[in-house]
């Protein structure tokens, strides 16, 4: 018989490249260390932004970067998320894989540009709060952010994580070298910012399709009809959730745009950004864990995630929380001070996005995404709705407030459709267990050691009926005597 919402088998590729011998906790090591270095990278230019541009002008930067990155996001179904899925569980070589990604991306791009335009010149109070020039530049940002994140999914996808780490480090390289030449050096403003971000996407673009050439055989190959059928299907069952998702961050900035002033619209762009930050575990163990669960049920491995990022992202939250006046000081300068409240409102939805990036990973990796464009979209609308009935009230202030609770109404959805679908006890999936400890252990040896450690044994349940090879997933994470544990744990449980 077949799990109830997993996917079905489809041949793999005779093409396919093999996939590097690294552990789970190598991945997420080199994953999260990236992150870090990415973060640290971003922040030097959220600061050299704050400096130059101060709230009004990072203002007007946030306007034209949530404009661009929404029409990116709405006119590429499937372009990274599509391809990424059917290359990641072997069903479409690389070479398909990318040609279709590239064709959509640049589709994609220039009808959006064409239906943009006309926009930019209307009454609208949205486009009033930049330049319309500076719109229009940020019109490049639509091709080139597509094309760059869907060569950023393609690595992922082959589990090529070291080479991921050093493309997308020079990519936000080149953004601060950029941000630092144009804006700060040349004073070009908000125009030099976006055209530095632009040079980091072409960057990454570059680097990334050279890499897939010289390693993983991609060639030039028009896609098949029928792959682009695939891929169309797969991107619009998770368009909603990878819309929401991103602008489930940005919808305070995209209506405060028509509601508040640009010094408001910088204080809460500049908070939420800080805060994003937090969800880099959740992003880096989601990515790590994404390759690994492709086409496959791995209920027990994912809830061991949810417990270890709940825990590790909630213990880096309080900290900073605590110190955050002095660090908005150093970091933003006094003018951003007034954001220090809106940091304590959006942590809990903070601590809830992280938790969600795990979820939609399991969702995503089951051939289910439309459960994440469910979710999300239930958390769109109810930030949605929050921030319009309390923002007369509580101005600014109501932007972090909706953005927090529409947050943990997703995170709550798909929390109750992982128990449904999955059976697992609530107790035994969000409880910390010993266990955990020595998992962490395991993999930290595991990051250490020179050798991979052995696999799950060949007779794993879900692998027996849904006809894939059985599942690396927490075996590429700890040693076998751990391993040996798990299995076990998770047979018994499976039984019927």
């Amino acid at each position: 018989m077949r799990l109830k919402g997993a996917p079905e088998s489809r041949p793999a590729t005779a093409d396919a490249p093999a996939v590097p011998a690294t552990t789970g906790g190598q991945d997420v090591l080199v994953v999260f260390a990236t992150s870090v270095g990415m973060a640290g990278l971003n922040l030097l230019v959220q600061a050299m932004l704050a400096y130059t541009l101060l709230p009004e002008g990072r203002g007007a930067y946030a306007v034209c970067m949530v404009f661009g990155a929404l029409l990116a996001l709405v006119f590429t179904p499937g372009a990274a998320q599509g391809t990424q899925y059917f290359v990641a569980a072997r069903q479409m070589s690389v070479s398909q894989g990318v040609s279709a990604m590239l064709i959509i991306s640049l589709a994609g791009g220039g009808l959006a540009a064409a239906l943009a335009v006309p926009l930019l010149y209307g009454d609208l109070a949205y486009f009033q709060k930049a330049e319309t020039h500076t719109f229009l530049l940020s019109l490049v940002l639509v091709p080139a952010g597509a094309v760059s994140f869907g060569v950023h999914q393609q690595l992922i996808a082959l589990r090529r994580f070291r080479r991921l780490a050093v493309f997308s480090l020079l990519r936000v390289a080149a953004n601060v070298l950029g941000a630092l030449v144009l804006v700060w050096r040349l004073g070009f403003g908000v125009e030099g910012a976006i055209i530095a971000f632009a040079v980091g996407h072409c960057v990454m673009t570059a680097t990334g399709l050279a890499d897939l050439r010289r390693h993983c055989g991609l060639a030039l190959a028009l896609p098949t009809r029928s792959n682009l059928a695939r891929i169309l299907g797969y991107g619009l069952k998770h368009h909603v959730a990878w819309i929401g998702t991103v602008m489930e961050l940005q919808i305070g900035i995209l209506m405060m745009g028509m509601l508040a002033s640009r010094a408001d619209i910088g204080l809460f762009s500049a908070a939420s950004t800080l805060m994003v930050g937090f969800a880099l575990l959740s992003n880096a163990v989601g990515t790590a864990l994404f390759p690994r669960v492709a086409g496959r049920e791995c209920g027990e491995l994912v809830a061991l995630c949810l417990r270890l990022v709940g825990v590790a992202t909630a213990a880096a939250l309080l900290p900073f929380l605590i110190l955050s006046a002095p660090l908005v000081r150093l970091l933003l300068s006094e003018a951003f001070l007034p954001a220090v409240p809106l940091l304590w409102i959006i942590a809990p939805g903070i601590l809830a996005l992280a938790l969600s990036g795990i979820l939609m990973t399991h969702f995503k990796g089951v051939n289910r995404p439309e459960v994440c464009s469910w979710a999300v979209l239930l958390g769109l609308c109810v930030n949605l709705g929050a921030l319009l009935l309390l923002y007369p009230k509580l101005g600014v202030a109501a932007a972090a407030w909706s953005m927090t609770i529409g947050m943990l109404c997703r995170c709550c959805f798909l929390a109750i459709v992982f128990h449904r679908a999955t059976q697992m006890a609530w107790l035994a999936t969000w409880l910390p267990r010993r266990s955990d400890v020595s998992f962490l252990w395991a993999a930290g040896r595991s990051v250490l050691a020179r050798s991979t450690p052995p696999s799950f044994p060949p007779h794993h349940r879900h692998s027996r009926e849904n006809g894939n090879p059985a599942p690396e997933s927490a075996s590429t994470v700890v040693e076998s005597s751990t391993l040996r544990s798990m299995d076990s744990r998770r047979r018994g449980n499976d039984e019927e």
